[in-house]
């Protein structure tokens, strides 16, 4: 049976360096990139609103908090992990494959893994050691995290697919 973390989704975001020089024009174009496609009868953010049993809306924070997400994977010199919150929107984000590999990958301009923990020993702890990296880096480059997303109680937002509650 897996590990079921408290505050984090159980995986890495492992990257190399980017290609891209310009911190600022990078967070620019991350935070610009659209999933959705514009004219779709059903877009990405209504997929993952049915998906989630979430309202458009908050499928729409959550995808923004996801592209925050990404650029931290990109920018940061450690490991970072997401809520469960962005974890979702990740995992629906890698089967449109074009859209995560080829036109974010482009921007990013490295490719960002997602490293699922596997229930090893010593997992928790270092997804929980991750994660609190990664709240402390979301703040210096956006300030505080909203809670729905980031917090504590992120993954009552989430319906697991696959995993067991403890």
């Amino acid at each position: 049976m897996a590990a079921y973390f408290p505050d984090c989704a159980a995986a890495t975001a492992r990257t190399a360096p980017s290609k891209v020089a310009d911190i600022t024009t990078l967070r620019r174009r991350i935070l610009e990139f659209r999933i959705d496609k514009q004219g779709a009868p059903y877009p990405f953010s209504m997929r993952l609103a049915d998906e989630q049993d979430w309202s458009v809306e908050f499928a729409q924070q959550a995808i923004e908090e996801y592209k925050r997400f990404i650029f931290l994977a990109a920018v940061c010199d450690h490991p970072v992990t997401p809520s469960f919150v962005v974890d979702e929107v990740w995992h629906t984000h890698l089967i449109f494959t074009r859209s995560y590999w080829e036109e974010l990958g482009d921007i990013v301009g490295k490719l960002i893994h997602h490293d699922p923990g596997q229930g090893e020993p010593g997992d928790e702890a270092v997804f929980a050691n991750q994660y609190l990296k990664t709240l402390a880096s979301y703040r210096k480059h956006f300030g505080e995290p909203p809670a729905e997303i980031w917090g504590s109680e992120n993954r009552k937002n989430v319906i697991a697919k696959g995993r067991k509650a403890p």
